[in-house]
């Protein structure tokens, strides 16, 4: 069992607002987005280098069908303008960039590498790692959109029971013929794979499942098996035989996650992410429970400290 992770019992606060949100992914820069237009003055804490991880580090590059509505469909209407989306695909490189625009415009406070690790109701504090150190950043309201849902389970929220050791990992490669659609194949000695076309010529993205069976080496067992993947490709799939991996997701997702129930969440703490769900969400899915968590806060700041509309 992993230790709880440690702070000192007093903190530089690093920042205060009315709402923070924990987690820079497609939900966390949704409800960011939202509750700023909304008159919360928001921070917005990611423990990556960037925003949007889902689609920059996790190579999710697919909507789930449909045209997208609100945050999403704004983000992905902005990128179609930059050549950047086509037909529910997306650039990750393009994703990554407009969504620092966004929240710029926004006059959302974005704190990159920061880690938030802990949430107490009296104060509601956030407790976070930076690489100047424990800090802590003050807020009348928090939104947990990690994918773990790290703040809600230390605040001590009930979950329901998942197997998490399945994952999903994705890699690019280019100097192929890709499938002009969505294909799964079988691999002989590999397994089951899914291609799909990107927005680039001869370019394909690879995505496979795979059991975890140590959590703490899952990203090594990962990068093995896409290696494996791609010579069997090479060996297999016509139009693959001058096959290069040009770009590895830097995350897996866990497929299956347990679930919150809602009624244990402290009030002053929301939740947007997997555990709402209990399994991982499409990119639809994910800015949509953003979206529903930023109309919970600023319902919850508005009944004790009234927020003029913008």
């Amino acid at each position: 069992m992993r230790p709880e992770m440690q702070f000192p019992q007093d903190l530089d606060v690093l920042d205060r607002a009315d709402l923070c949100v924990a987690g820079g992914g497609i939900a966390g820069v949704a409800a960011a987005l939202k509750a700023a237009a909304s008159g919360l003055e928001t921070v917005l804490l990611e423990e990556r280098g960037a925003l949007g991880w889902e689609v920059s580090h996790g190579l999710e590059l697919y909507l789930g069908g449909g045209r997208p509505e609100g945050v999403l469909g704004r983000i992905v209407a902005s990128l179609a303008e930059r050549n950047a989306s086509r037909d529910g695909m997306l650039d990750p490189v393009a994703c990554e960039c407009l969504l620092d625009e966004l929240v710029l415009a926004a006059k959302v406070r974005v704190h990159l590498r920061t880690l938030a690790g802990g949430w107490e109701r009296e104060t509601g504090l956030v407790r976070v790692t930076t690489k100047s150190g424990p800090l802590a950043v003050q807020a009348r309201v928090t939104i947990d959109a990690t994918e773990t849902a790290r703040l809600a389970r230390g605040a001590g929220a009930a979950f329901a029971a998942a197997d998490t050791s399945m994952r999903a990992r994705a890699f690019l490669l280019c100097a192929v013929e890709p499938p002009s659609g969505a294909e799964t194949i079988d691999l002989p000695g590999v397994g089951r794979v899914c291609l799909r076309p990107t927005l680039w010529p001869r370019e394909a993205h690879v995505s496979f499942a795979f059991r975890a069976g140590d959590p703490d080496r899952a990203e090594g067992e990962a990068r093995r098996q896409m290696a494996r993947i791609v010579e069997a490709l090479r060996r297999e799939k016509p139009g693959f035989a001058r096959a290069n991996l040009s770009l590895s997701a830097h995350d897996a997702f866990v497929l299956q996650a347990p679930k919150v129930e809602e009624d244990s969440v402290p009030d002053g703490l929301l939740v947007a992410g997997p555990a709402c769900l209990g399994r991982k969400p499409t990119l639809e899915e994910r800015a949509a429970l953003g979206e529903a968590a930023a109309a919970g806060a600023r319902q919850s700041v508005q009944s004790v400290h009234p927020v003029p509309d913008r």
